[in-house]
């Protein structure tokens, strides 16, 4: 059998996220024309903040997955089937075949899938007699091979896919809201699946941050990994809330604080500290240290914001903000 390939998906990493393998998948698909930050936005995935205490690698993918994933779809009226474990698990051989089958499936419906291979990819071809698939990790020029066999087998423990299957009609402005209503809750509730001992989630995560810079008492490589991706995450928002303004024009104030907090980030991003260690966040000074400080400040305001245009629907729903 030949080769079968979708060749009009594209990938480009530029959110650094889960975000940018979505976007390659449903553009591709004509199910999201839009933007791609506000795709970002309407699934809510540039609203999550997340640090390990030491800003290891790992603070901008450890999230549920699984819930936040599906949430995400859900959120733009996509349909959709994953499954995630660990490839050491005795069952992994089991879901393993059945990923290579649905992915399979899913590619010869014409919709790419999604998968996790030390990193979001998009899984977009496969070859039946060469038993292979094919996918592109958005920084690679052209696709790459990975062996049926070797699907999850990745060099962290976790495997991951996503299939994508419909299309529901949604409304733009009431997805916004509720993509507000969402940060809301990822700015104030810790992820359940993460010890709070070892990381921080939402708002909390300056204290971490903070903390961290302090002491000296964190990754040098993982600092740099987590402010570059949550620098382009508050980029992706500061051109979401200026694009749903044109959607819903009470929200101008809200823009405000994330135009004002991406700044901030991308002078995080110019920072002697930044740039003068290849790959890795030099001693902080005093004022890369206040940049933070102003960052919190900016973020605490724009949640505020939100609470304050959304009161009603907000606490309506009680001690519980994320139930839709």
């Amino acid at each position: 059998m030949s080769a079968i390939i979708l060749p009009s998906v594209q990938f480009r990493a530029e959110s650094l996220s889960f975000t940018d393998a979505l976007y390659g998948v449903l553009a591709a698909k004509g199910w999201f024309s839009l933007p791609k930050p506000m795709l970002a936005g309407m699934t809510g995935a540039c609203f999550r903040f997340s640090v390990h205490r030491q800003l290891h690698t790992d603070s901008a993918t450890a999230y549920n997955w699984m819930a936040e994933h599906l949430v995400a779809c859900d959120l733009i009226g996509v349909t959709a089937s994953q499954w995630g474990g660990f490839h050491f698990t005795p069952t992994f051989p089991l879901y393993q075949r059945q990923a290579v089958r649905d992915i399979k499936s899913s590619i010869d419906r014409g919709t790419a899938a999604v998968l996790w291979k030390d990193g979001f990819v998009i899984v977009n071809g496969y070859h039946e007699t060469k038993q292979l698939f094919y996918y592109l990790d958005g920084r690679s020029a052209g696709a790459q091979e990975l062996s049926f066999a070797e699907l999850g087998l990745n060099q962290s423990p976790y495997c991951y896919y996503q299939i994508y299957e419909n299309l529901l009609e949604t409304d733009v402005l009431q997805v916004i809201k509720e993509s507000y209503i969402q940060a809301v809750f990822r700015a104030e509730s810790p992820d359940i699946m993460l010890p709070e001992a070892d990381y921080a989630c939402g708002l909390a995560a300056y204290e971490a941050i903070l903390n961290a810079l302090h002491s000296g008492n964190y990754d040098a490589a993982g600092a740099y990994e987590t402010i570059s991706v949550y620098a382009a995450a508050k980029r992706d928002t500061a051109q979401y809330t200026r694009s749903a303004v044109s959607y819903w024009a009470a929200s101008q104030e809200v823009a405000g604080h994330y135009a004002k907090l991406a700044t901030l980030y991308e002078k995080m991003l110019d920072s002697t500290e930044m740039n003068s260690t290849p790959g890795a966040l030099s001693e902080p000074g005093s004022s890369f240290i206040d940049l933070f400080h102003a960052a919190r400040a900016a973020e605490t305001a724009a949640i505020q914001s939100i609470r304050t245009l959304l009161h009603e629907p907000i606490a309506n729903r009680f001690h519980d903000v994320g139930l839709r």
